[in-house]
Order: structure tokens, then C-alpha cells, then sequence
């Protein structure tokens, strides 16, 4: 009867990740708190392309319609239970998410071609 085969150690030996130069270092970072600087911002190429883009009429409109379905669509948040209460709530949270980034978008585009950036 033959027992278990087991391939070659693919992990890093014990003394080789007690090391100061190795991974422990890195692995540390990944416990600090990530601060964004600009939270749900795209480039600054995107942002000047939606603030161009909500001074035309088309873009207008369409993006009058995508905040018409986002934050400006009825709250309805009771539910038959404080947990349903809740997560009817956070969907409405994340269904505001997407508008909200356009506006920070358009209003930090706005900001970067008015100081001449935009040409």
C-alpha cells in the first residue's frame, strides 16, 4: 500500500520568510489604511471628456436622464423589517454610487480646463 505523494515544496522555507528583506515587509503594507486622494475619480483625460461632454446638448440630456434613474428617483426604503429597511437602503446607496462619480467627474474635469489644461 502506498501513501500520499506529495510534490515539490512550492512554498518559501520558513527561515526564508522570517528574513527582513522579504515578503513580512510588504505583507505589513497591505494592513495600512488605503487613503484615496481623489475617491472615485477617473483620469484627469476622462474628466475633461465628461465636463465637454455635459456642455453639449445630447450629453446633457443624457446625462439629465441618467440622474433622473439614480438621485433623483423615489427613496423608497421601508421594509417589513428593520434588515429589509437596511438593505433596501444600502441598494439605494449603491444605485446613487455611479451618479455621484460622474458629478465628482464633470465638476473635476470643469476644474481642470478652466486652469487651461484643457487644450
Amino acid at each position: 500500500m502506498s501513501g500520499p505523494k506529495f510534490g515539490l515544496r512550492e512554498a518559501q522555507t520558513h527561515d526564508h520568510l522570517l528574513d527582513s528583506k522579504q515578503p513580512w515587509d510588504e505583507l505589513d503594507s497591505f494592513f495600512e489604511p488605503y487613503l484615496a486622494d481623489r475617491p472615485l475619480q477617473p483620469s484627469d483625460r476622462v474628466a475633461k471628456n465628461l465636463a465637454t461632454f455635459a456642455k453639449t446638448a445630447g450629453g446633457r440630456e443624457i446625462l439629465e436622464w441618467i440622474m433622473d434613474i439614480t438621485l433623483r428617483a423615489p427613496l423608497r426604503v421601508t421594509g417589513s423589517s428593520l434588515e429589509e429597511t437596511a438593505l433596501r437602503a444600502a441598494t439605494k446607496q449603491g444605485i446613487n454610487g455611479p451618479a455621484e462619480a460622474i458629478l465628482n467627474a464633470i465638476e473635476h474635469g470643469e476644474t481642470l480646463l478652466n486652469q487651461g489644461k484643457g487644450k
